[in-house]
């Protein structure tokens, strides 16, 4: 049964988050913060990708991950997944890093384009990772006013019904959520205004099929 260490969001604090052994290592985007061209990041967190003590890392790109989305820079330690899919272990993981409502952000696609991305996700996949929650679930920012999940992948995540479904983005939203179907994780590893370390990896284990 393989192990999996889940985190997303790490916004430039990677090197204070410890990652236990790992058969996969997965992030659900977001490595970097503000700045446009930030390769230090990128390269620092290939090097603590090489480091840690996963057998295998699999990643997306955030809204904040400029460098990812423009393709000035690839993880050498790590399979960056973009609406793509890959297995490890026995298991099909199916990545796809678009996030609604943040035009002048890395990865902003708009409505049509988002719904253009989710019907492309396949069916009978075993792990989703997207960097965007769906709507409804652990999507309410700390205001708790508002929803900030995409309408429309929750809408096409009925037809997908992936067994474990990985994300992050919305940081105050972090925990789990399982419907019989699906269990969501929101793996985001900082919180508050100057994006801390609040949380630890998620660790679980999934049987291959």
């Amino acid at each position: 049964m393989p192990s999996l260490c889940i985190i997303s969001d790490t916004h430039k604090k990677h090197r204070q988050v410890t990652i236990p052994p790992c058969d996969i290592l997965i992030h659900a985007g977001d490595f970097c913060s503000f700045q446009h061209g930030d390769s230090e990041t990128l390269e620092d967190v290939d090097i603590w990708f090489a480091e840690s003590p996963a057998k295998q890392v699999v990643c997306i790109g955030g809204n904040h991950d400029f460098m990812l989305q423009s393709r000035e820079f690839r993880f050498a330690q790590a399979i960056l997944l973009e609406d793509s899919v890959v297995e490890l272990e026995g298991l099909s993981i199916y990545g796809s890093p678009w996030v609604p409502e943040l035009p002048g952000f890395a990865y902003y696609a708009d409505p049509e384009m988002l719904m253009e991305k989710w019907k492309a996700i396949p069916t009978g996949i075993d792990i989703l990772v997207t960097h965007t929650p769906p709507h409804g679930i652990l999507d309410v920012p700390s205001s708790g006013q508002i929803h900030l999940g995409c309408t429309h992948l929750s809408d096409e995540l009925k037809r997908i019904q992936p067994r474990l479904h990985v994300f992050g983005h919305v940081h105050a939203a972090h925990g789990t959520h399982d419907d019989g179907i699906t269990r969501s994780i929101n793996a985001s590893i900082v919180g508050g205004a100057d994006f801390e370390v609040c949380h630890r990896p998620t660790m679980i284990s999934l049987t291959a099929k």
